[in-house]
């Protein structure tokens, strides 16, 4: 497969702002970069702004070539059309756009985007995510239909070019989706609740009938850098970060180095286990992750297991940060 000869990823949308988060120098220049406090008190700029959702930007090279793909689309698409003025970055030369998943904190901003864009844009998502969801809260209270607003004909009538895949696709340089997840490993397996009045998330299969939404339309990206390894993105992580980067691994063809792992882990969803957290570190360790980026629907806990039992491969995030790999 292809590699990149180099990759940048800058975060446009996520839950955090922080001006005052350092840089972290490599042998060569920043391979984390920030929009930090002198940029946020320079009144010649617009800071960035934060929201619950996703939404980087990965741009891969290969000499003087790149493919530019979205990965997600934010929540809103007020927060992204924001942060894309105050990154200075140009949307009309975006390759791709990849929804991760059908639920609105990943493709909330994709009708946004695609009206300020004269020319039309491939979207790549599964062909399941466009099914009706439902979440049910504990105490009874629902959120009908909450995925509504993401629709087939809608996509086409704003320019959007559908991609409906159930399998990995190629990008550009390295760049690949992973397809369908499989959940192969014993704690980030599907739901196991079949009670159809339990609190939790359902979908409305494409038979119609109402069964637990196990979120199997999860896509990942995947990035492979020449002379450093796999960089493996995950929006909301439904399927499982090991899973994914087990995904990751098995379309790249054998044992390559984990480069990085960044995107939601899903650690911080109030039905996922607790001990998951403590699991997902320990896996990290085994596969020698090198760069450990928790974001989005991670949780506090997952930032504190990793900030502190993996310090050296943490990273804490923040929009307007930009991660670089590669020569």
């Amino acid at each position: 497969m292809w590699q990149a000869d180099r990759l940048e990823i800058t975060v446009l949308v996520e839950n955090w702002v922080d001006m005052l988060l350092p840089e972290l120098d490599t042998p060569g220049g920043h391979c984390v970069s920030r929009f930090g406090l002198v940029e946020h008190f320079d009144p010649r700029l617009i800071p960035p702004a934060a929201e619950n959702g996703l939404s980087l930007l990965v741009t891969a090279y290969s000499g003087r070539r790149a493919t530019r793909v979205l990965f997600d689309a934010g929540l809103t698409g007020t927060v992204l059309a924001h942060n894309l003025r105050s990154l200075d970055i140009d949307p009309t030369q975006f390759d791709h756009l990849v929804v991760s998943h059908g639920h609105p904190d990943h493709f909330g901003g994709v009708y946004g985007l695609l009206d300020a864009l004269e020319a039309p844009l491939p979207v790549i998502t599964h062909p399941d995510a466009f099914l009706p969801r439902y979440a049910v809260m504990g105490d009874g209270r629902a959120a009908p239909q909450y995925n509504q607003a993401f629709r087939e004909d809608d996509l086409d009538r704003s320019g959007g070019r559908q991609v409906l895949t159930r399998d990995p696709m190629v990008l550009g340089w390295g760049v690949f989706t992973t397809g369908e997840i499989s959940r192969v490993n014993d704690f980030e397996g599907p739901p196991q609740t079949l009670d159809t009045h339990a609190a939790g998330l359902w979908q409305v299969d494409g038979e119609g009938h109402r069964v637990p939404d196990q979120v199997w339309d999860e896509q990942g990206l995947v990035i492979d850098v020449k002379g450093e390894g796999l960089v493996v993105l995950t929006g909301c992580a439904h399927a499982g970060v090991v899973n994914t980067i087990t995904r990751a691994r098995e379309i790249a063809g054998g044992e390559k180095p984990i480069r990085a792992v960044m995107g939601g882990f899903h650690l911080g969803f109030p039905t996922t286990p607790a001990e998951n957290v403590q699991k997902t570190v320990d896996a990290f360790a085994e596969l020698d992750v090198a760069m450990a980026v928790p974001m989005h629907c991670s949780g506090l806990p997952a930032h504190a297991a990793l900030s502190t039992q993996l310090a050296d491969r943490y990273v804490q995030p923040a929009v307007g940060t930009t991660f670089r790999f590669g020569a």
